[in-house]
């Protein structure tokens, strides 16, 4: 650790050394400037002189809302000096409006605090939200309040707005935020402390045996209630409705009367309501000048940059909330309101369960990146130009050309209504577009700040257990070009294995990644000029590498394949960048593994083969197939699709199915595809690609019959489970002696006592609860409006259609989880570099041999594990003591579960049931009906006059695929089953035989070449 901490601190010396690069041309927005000010340490030599790299690290971590307000006020105070009142050269329009905002929001707290202070009579809305107004200072509150309202611009779907619910409640999270933050640096040790244990082996080691014993206690100490959703509400309400006072806009217009120029304050929000999806929502809406200003200068997320990589190694995870950033607390899982899972977690923790897993999250974290220096060069260039290059979107030039109104705009309301659904398409399209080229500047102010520097990327998971790195700005699971941009700290000579892997690694980057490993060397070598092109003239020349699909990704490969050719002996040519080894659908592979599957297993490359298999290309082979015979036939569909549908028509639908994607998502994917094809009607697309949907899911289940039967088990255990409750509750059944006055739960209507989510174990020991449950909306009276919300604390029943359709792909992403994160130890015990984006292991050229042996090696020893009936053992042991409620005809042995909801259980649609793909197809028909409907009315005026009005949830857990439908067959007429002749009854908790397992022989895997390639 000590070698570790020098090499750092030398990094950061000669850094302050390095000739001056040339400043990004900012885009027109405020979240730039706030980004460059955090990042003003690393681009400040003089700042930062006598500062080590823990410190320094530190002074990066320890910022927060305030940074907006300092800046604010540092602006002001610069302009006064110099006798330019908050002039155009100091402050753009936004900025000037924002502050006069500040000051006058200020002053209403003021007032709003002396009320709370001084209460008369029964004032309970202000006795319940006074004290928590006085928790943060009021220039903080009104600035949180500010940036959180600018940032949910657009959002929810709303154009020019936001609903009222998500609105407050964001207001009141951010408020909570910002306050347990201002706890946590009170409760931070000194920043000479930490350095002198993290720069110390022998501390460390020390520090190490120690911490695991006291780290619960630490944690107790600055621990931080949650805040009950509706103080939330309460107090995002009060400081919304402040801010609606105080924010207005200055619009200039004529006095009617003499005709003379004068300014009016316009209100820069409004309070309304809005039909959404058939529901009348509250609505806040942005005045139409501020609209305008958003558009060029947009607030995101990223306006207060919380977390940036690392300059020095992550803290270890000693247990499931100690590791990350040396300051700010970060928690090894990402749960979203959901105790129950951290529970599991916390007692899986205190029991030193979750070692395996923690320690795959530090070898992560270990590995040490740097900024491609010659690949952000050319970024650089090309973001200057203004141009669109690579996915880099133009530069905004003045306002886009929208189309002229119609003759008839006036009487015809079809008319009226396309017109604006176009222009809306336009304003749309313009927004996006900036918004896309502001997250690039991010990217390359952040790459421009860190070039030179060392770069590490704390890891957490998500609850299925798959890793992701915290910095959410840069990093190597962004897009093509923050990968392109990245490569690793280390270098090491390539090798003639290496020299092979790294010509390989480019025709992959090229889209030539079907071919053989031979052919796609030699495609290297046959385009050896257009290489050095690249490299010499990336943006004046032959412009090869922008026709890659992965064209940053190819440009770093050119410059490394350039430089090795160049130094004279390419096999000695030390190397930075690292080689990718990529699975093949992976969901897929796991699934062909766990039934044995011998057609599936060779559709995915589980067995040896000359070439690699590619399961696109034959799901697209059997669709044209039925497209031709249906074309034949004169289907009118088909007609069109004939000669149209590609591998990659389909590929994203293929490859997100068996991670539980819906038919509304398929439906997407592919109408995103086939809009691309200018030979296929525009006014035809959204009916083709549902039929294209079903067509894609009918193949697949034709294609992989052992993974339907894996995934029917899967699904119809979770069924059950989500259908049982524990025995004790059963007064009727239980052992124990009955209590008194304790209800009888009715096994012909169950579904509100149904808690029970589906838990299982990963091979690691990761516990894994599923989070869905029911809607939990409870009405709050606020100040704007009375709202439902989300309660994250009530106890709910389980949503058991989520809980089912969702088990399947979670339990796959665990698997696959688990296998990344046994290979990322296994590598670093061998001395490896290792990074992985989920089903993608990176490592050096010259290792790649090496960590292809780790990656086959490590799927069969946890595929040798028997999976299926650990699971089964453990479903049986954890829920024994469960009850479901059945029905039975009268003197028949014959029963089912009783399902209130059973229209809505389908199963997942990955293997094309035709019946439920029937119903989704309708399904979808009607929804866009909805659409157009809700379209109308807004576009027409029409309003709800009501004050009460019921939002969509504003806390919504993580869902694999679906929206939640919990709701809306709510009014769906139960079916009656005569008391007569049916009974009802509650019966233990069983489950299906698992289905047998095929022939394929998991140590196969060894044999083949293209497994992961």
């Amino acid at each position: 650790m000590k070698d570790t901490a020098k090499t750092t601190t030398d990094t950061v010396s000669i850094s302050r050394e390095i000739e001056n690069i040339p400043e990004a041309k900012p885009t027109d927005s405020i979240g730039i400037h706030f980004l460059q000010q955090q990042l003003a340490a690393l681009r400040d030599p003089k700042a930062t002189l006598n500062m080590e790299p823990y410190e320094l690290q530190l002074a990066l971590e320890r910022q927060g809302y305030e940074m907006a307000l300092q800046r604010l006020l540092y602006t002001r105070e610069q302009s006064l000096e110099r006798g330019d009142v908050l002039s155009a050269m100091h402050l753009t329009p936004l900025k000037r409006i924002m502050w006069n905002w500040h000051q006058n929001m200020v002053l209403l707290l003021e007032e709003e605090i002396k009320r709370c202070d001084n209460l008369q009579g029964r004032d309970s809305e202000r006795r319940t939200y006074g004290p928590f107004l006085k928790l943060l200072p009021k220039e903080t509150l009104s600035m949180v309040t500010i940036l959180e309202l600018l940032r949910l611009h657009n959002s929810s779907g709303i154009s020019d707005g936001m609903k009222t619910a998500r609105a407050i409640i964001d207001v009141g999270k951010a408020v909570e935020m910002e306050y347990n933050a201002i706890q946590m640096k009170k409760n931070t040790r000194s920043t000479q402390e930490l350095k002198q244990v993290l720069t110390s082996t022998k501390k460390f080691q020390m520090a190490l045996k120690t911490k695991r014993e006291t780290i619960i206690d630490d944690e107790a100490k600055v621990w931080n209630p949650v805040w009950p959703s509706s103080i939330r509400a309460k107090v995002g309400s009060v400081l919304t409705s402040l801010l609606l006072e105080a924010a207005k806009i200055p619009v200039p217009s004529r006095d009617p009367e003499t005709g003379k120029k004068i300014v009016e304050n316009i209100p820069a929000f409004f309070h309304t309501y809005q039909y959404v999806l058939g529901k009348r929502v509250g609505i806040i809406k942005y005045a139409e000048q501020l609209t305008e200003m958003l558009s060029r200068e947009p607030i995101r997320d990223t306006l207060h940059p919380r977390l940036l990589p690392m300059l020095v190694p992550p803290r270890p995870w000693l247990t499931y909330s100690s590791g990350g950033y040396l300051s700010a607390k970060s928690v090894c899982m990402r749960v979203k309101e959901s105790a129950e899972q951290l529970m599991y977690l916390h007692k899986a923790s205190e029991r030193d369960l979750l070692k395996d897993v923690l320690a795959g999250l530090d070898v992560l974290g270990s590995t040490c990146w740097k900024v491609n220096k010659d690949v952000f060069k050319v970024v650089l260039e090309a973001w200057n130009t203004g141009d669109e290059i690579a996915g880099i979107p133009p530069a905004v030039k003045g306002s886009p050309e929208l189309p002229p109104k119609p003759e008839n705009y006036y009487t015809d309301p079809k008319a009226k209504f396309n017109w604006v659904s176009k222009v809306k398409q336009i304003q749309t399209k313009e927004k996006n577009n900036h918004s896309l080229r502001c997250d690039v500047n991010y990217k390359v102010e952040t790459a421009r700040a860190f070039l030179n520097l060392p770069m590490y990327f704390p890891h957490n998971m998500d609850f299925r257990g798959r890793a992701y790195p915290i910095p959410p700005t840069l990093n190597h699971l962004g897009n093509d070009l923050c990968r392109g941009l990245l490569h690793f700290e280390k270098a090491k000579p390539l090798g003639e294995r290496g020299w092979r892997w790294l010509k390989i690694h480019l025709a992959n980057l090229y889209g030539y990644d079907k071919h053989s490993f031979n052919e796609r060397e030699q495609f290297t070598m046959d385009n050896i000029e257009n290489i050095m092109d690249a490299v010499d003239n990336p943006l004046t020349g032959s412009k090869w590498w922008l026709k890659a699909d992965s064209p940053w990704q190819c440009l770093a490969a050119c410059y490394e394949i350039a430089a090795a050719v160049r130094s004279g002996s390419p096999e000695e040519f030390n190397s930075h960048l690292p080689i990718h080894q990529d699975g093949t659908c992976n969901g897929l592979q796991h699934y062909a593994a766990l039934g044995g599957d011998l057609a599936g297993a060779r559709a995915v490359n589980l067995s040896a083969g000359d070439r690699p298999a590619d399961v696109y290309t034959g799901v697209a082979d059997m669709v044209n197939k039925c497209i031709n015979e249906a074309a034949e036939k004169g289907d009118e569909y088909a007609i069109l699709l004939k000669g149209n549908v590609s591998r990659k028509v389909v590929k994203q639908t293929v490859m997100t199915n068996v991670y539980g994607v819906t038919f509304v998502g398929a439906r997407a994917q592919i109408e995103a595809r086939l809009k691309e094809n200018p030979a296929i009607p525009q006014d035809k697309i959204y009916p083709l690609a549902c039929y294209l949907a079903k067509l894609v899911f009918s193949s697949l289940g034709e294609m992989f019959n052992g993974a339907r039967q894996i995934q029917d088990w899967l699904t119809d255990s979770a069924r059950r489970i989500a259908k049982s409750v524990p025995l004790e509750t059963l007064p009727d059944l239980a052992p124990k002696k009955k209590k008194k006055n304790s209800k009888v739960i009715s096994a012909r209507s169950p579904s509100a006592n149904q808690m029970t989510s589906v838990i299982w174990t990963t091979p690691l020991g990761l516990p894994i609860v599923q989070p869905y449950r029911r809607s939990g909306k409870r009405q709050v009276t606020t100040l704007l409006q009375t709202v439902f919300i989300e309660d994250p604390d009530a106890t709910r029943p389980v949503n058991a259609m989520k809980q089912s359709t969702a088990f399947p792909p979670n339990f796959i992403h665990s698997l696959d989880a688990t296998h990344m994160l046994m290979s990322a130890v296994a590598c670093h015990k061998k001395g490896m570099t290792f990074a992985s984006v989920h089903d993608s292991y990176w490592t050096h050229a010259c290792d790649v041999d090496a960590m292809n042996e780790v990656i086959r090696d490590q799927f069969i020893e946890l595929h040798s594990q028997p999976i299926m009936e650990n699971l089964l053992d453990e479903f049986k042991e954890r829920y024994k003591n469960f009850r479901v409620p059945v029905v039975k005809p009268i003197g028949s042995s014959e029963h089912r579960i009783v399902d209130e909801d059973e229209e809505k259980i389908v199963g997942p649609t990955l293997f094309g049931n035709p019946d439920v793909l029937e119903k989704e197809f309708k399904k979808e028909k009607q929804n866009k009906e909805t659409e157009n409907k809700d379209a109308f009315k807004a576009i027409f005026g029409i309003e709800a006059s009501e004050n009460d009005v019921t939002v969509d949830d504003v806390d919504e857990v993580d869902s694999v695929g679906n929206e939640d439908e919990e709701d809306k067959s709510k009014s769906k007429e139960k079916k009656k089953i005569s008391a007569r002749k049916y009974e009802y009854s509650w019966e233990p908790l069983t489950f299906a035989p698992l289905p047998p397992r095929g022939e394929f022989d998991i140590k196969e895997v060894k044999k083949s070449q293209y497994f992961f390639h």
